[in-house]
């Protein structure tokens, strides 16, 4: 009997041993191996920590912690630490993050506007993404869905970089209490100079020694670079390597925000601690000019009483545009996790429930499905300034020469320096930048 069981004992552990070398076997050639052919996680994958590098919380905390909830479920490997980054303005953030790479604390996924990722790629700081769009192309979804000329800046040389997250533009916002009380209509898009001097006149008044102007001028890079190209002039050449505002057609721009104030004193003369929007809403200024964030300080204060249109025409009429994206960091210890990341902050659900009403998502499926929402009668105009749309001038000295431009332009507007001197000066300071 003993031997009877013995021998069966033998045949018994003789199978096991064998079922276990085959499949020992079959790992090493990895036929075996489990694949997430659904873009879930298994549970047996390797856990991994990612930091995600966000501009202060750009009021929006709350909602990526909670978007990160649906990241988790799909992929429980992956943890996600949001650094928030305070600072004054994109240059300020993108030189901590250089000193965060210096220091060796690099991130792994950083948010990032058109205005950074140029000088991210040439520092040879960001990851092109192209190889694992072709190993994994169900994680970025319909690559097509992200409007082509929204997503252009972030290919550089052929590579991919990012996806385009959300954009904004320059339109012209009015206060439509105050176009009713001057009996004046939301003008139609093809509004010209004088149509737009005529309007700031007829906003302007005086009651009681309190002033209320027509216009607020946008004294910085973004919202005056959307004026120049409307007259065909620019910051900066094609190539981006001089210069060009000492050309006629740009220092007529200048000219204009100056006569403004001092000729036509429609304009008050900007103060860096008032805020444009907030002199919108209160009935102090009938236009301001801007893209879709002023309608999250809208939305604040149940602020219904606004509309929108294109700037008007000067020599010709384009929309700037702005865009930003999540690019992965080369030095990141996770690649594909991190590609993972920047494909679902980048993704619909994203686009959708973070950007609430504060930009313009990239996807034109979310365009479609949250523009009509906006409290405005013309809101179809940032879908069509889409397609139309040139991208604010970012070579990788961006921070330097908008703190040049900013500097004139201030100079100008308070009427320390006529147009022509200031922008020729300005010339010669981003020209020497440029030639570093």
């Amino acid at each position: 009997m003993k031997k009877v069981l013995i021998l069966c004992l033998i045949v018994i552990l003789s199978i096991a041993l064998a079922g276990c070398g085959n499949g020992n076997e079959q790992s090493t050639n990895g036929s075996s191996a489990p694949k997430n052919t659904n873009n879930k996680a298994t549970g047996n994958e390797k856990q991994v920590e990612l930091t995600l590098a966000f501009p202060g919380d750009d009021g929006k905390k709350e909602l990526l912690e909670k978007l990160l909830e649906t990241f988790y479920e799909e992929n429980p490997n992956i943890k996600v630490n949001i650094l928030y980054v305070a600072s004054e303005g994109w240059g300020d953030y993108f030189n901590k993050l250089q000193t965060m790479v210096a220091g060796g604390k690099a991130p792994d996924v950083v948010r990032v506007a058109i205005e950074g990722i140029e000088m991210f790629v040439q520092q040879d700081l960001a990851l092109a993404l192209d190889e694992y769009m072709d190993a994994n192309p169900e994680v970025i979804g319909d690559y097509s869905d992200i409007h082509p000329k929204l997503q252009d800046p972030f290919v550089i040389d052929g590579k991919t970089y990012g996806f385009a997250w959300d954009w904004n533009n320059v339109v012209m916002h009015f206060n439509t209490d105050m176009l009713k009380a001057a009996n004046l209509p939301v003008p139609s898009k093809d509004w010209t100079k004088d149509d737009f001097i005529e309007y700031a006149q007829a906003l302007t008044s005086e009651k009681d020694g309190k002033k209320t102007y027509g216009f607020a001028i946008p004294n910085y890079y973004f919202g005056a670079s959307a004026w120049l190209f409307n007259n065909e002039a620019s910051v900066l050449n094609e190539e981006m390597t001089t210069s060009k505002l000492d050309d006629p057609n740009a220092i007529e721009v200048m000219q204009l925000f100056q006569d403004l104030i001092y000729k036509y004193k429609v304009s008050p003369v900007p103060n860096p601690n008032t805020d444009m929007i907030n002199q919108l809403m209160a009935g102090q200024v009938g236009m301001i000019s801007a893209g879709k964030w002023p309608f999250g300080s809208y939305m604040k204060n149940d602020f219904t009483a606004i509309d929108v249109q294109f700037l008007p025409t000067l020599k010709t009429n384009k929309v700037i545009f702005g865009v930003g994206a999540f690019p992965v960091m080369k030095s990141t210890k996770h690649p594909e996790e991190s590609y993972k990341l920047t494909a679902f902050l980048s993704g619909p659900l994203s686009q959708t429930n973070v950007l609430s009403s504060d930009s313009i998502p990239a996807r034109i499926s979310v365009m479609t499905e949250v523009l009509p929402k906006t409290p405005a009668t013309n809101w179809a105009i940032y879908a069509e300034s889409a397609d139309i749309a040139k991208a604010v001038e970012s070579p990788t000295e961006y921070a330097a020469i908008a703190a040049v431009f900013d500097r004139y332009m201030s100079a100008i507007l308070s009427n320390q320096m006529d147009a022509a001197t200031a922008m020729k000066k300005a010339k010669g300071e981003i020209d020497a930048i440029l030639k570093k």
